[in-house]
């Protein structure tokens, strides 16, 4: 069995792998911005304005998860917040990667996170692979910064692979619970055109790829994490509102609406790209949950 480092433990994604990983007898341990080393999942102490790391939290560890950061869509995007987004990231994958060369830990893997937003908050009728371009806005800019922070990694020759996970579905938390609550009741409706499409992917398909990539992937790279198919906002929340036995009779959320509450912010939701999946599934990672009407009646039994 592996010992698993996870920074950024304390999320939605962390929590998930880290239940699968123990489940399989793995040990994990955390870096956390508060250490508590007599949890059941040790907790060592992270700071990155004080440019420390506990080093102890590397003991025999093999294995590395990168998920730290500030919530993307925690808070309105000021210039300070937009500043934190990115810090979080690379500051932190900073000091990991220092740690780990100052005292020679040998570390097999590395899987860390990214985010489909590296693609952009646009809209596009091509089909977006890992070999596209990035875009100019700020969801690719701290996207491509965040991962800029894993070449260091690279250069060392760490084998390290990177993420670009789209929007997670998953009963504990996240968007769809915030999402699923209105169309239960009845009141749900599409977002902006409703022709964007939307990337989505069950957590338990997350955590999935993200152990396959730490045990059976024989060649790192960038992966994106999305479901296979694409579908458009407008067909997401038909299939939802199906899935609570409702109809939809509202008309969409005006984009200029969301603009007005969530402020730049809004391009995560208003907008939405095709992205293809295909090369994790080329990789032989088989998804759990390949279609939406298969993922909403596995998460309805919670909502």
């Amino acid at each position: 069995m592996a010992k698993i480092l996870i920074s950024g433990g304390s999320g939605l994604v962390g929590k998930k792998l880290t239940a699968s990983l123990l489940n399989q007898k793995h040990e994990v341990v955390w870096l956390s911005r508060t250490e508590d080393l007599t949890a059941k999942v040790k907790k060592y102490k992270i700071d990155l304005n004080a440019n420390y790391i506990n080093k102890a939290a590397f003991e025999n560890v093999t294995h590395i998860v990168h998920l730290a950061g500030a919530g993307i869509a925690d808070r309105r995007w000021t210039d300070n917040y937009k500043k934190e987004i990115i810090y979080s990231r690379v500051k932190s994958a900073e000091l990991i990667y220092n740690c780990i060369i100052s005292n020679r830990f040998p570390i097999k893997q590395i899987v860390g996170a990214s985010a489909i937003g590296y693609y952009g908050g646009r809209q596009s009728k091509n089909l977006i692979t890992e070999t596209s371009e990035p875009h100019d806005d700020f969801l690719s800019q701290s996207c491509v910064e965040w991962e800029n922070s894993y070449k260091p990694f690279i250069n060392a020759n760490i084998p390290t692979s990177i993420v670009r996970i789209g929007v997670v579905l998953d009963k504990d938390g996240g968007a769809y619970r915030k999402m699923a609550t209105p169309f239960k009741l009845g009141f749900g409706c599409a977002i902006a055109s409703g022709e964007q499409f939307f990337p989505w992917i069950h957590c338990t398909d997350v955590v999935g790829i993200f152990e396959h990539l730490l045990f059976k992937n024989t060649s790192p790279g960038v992966f994106n994490a999305v479901s296979p198919g694409t579908i458009t906002n407008s067909e997401f929340s038909k299939e939802l509102a199906k899935s609570f036995h409702k109809k939809i009779w509202l008309p969409n959320v005006p984009k200029a609406i969301l603009q007005l509450i969530m402020g730049e912010g809004a391009a995560m939701v208003t907008e939405g790209l095709a992205i293809s999946s295909e090369k994790i599934r080329k990789d032989g990672y088989i998804f759990q949950y390949p279609n939406i009407q298969n993922a909403v009646a596995n998460l309805n039994q919670h909502v």
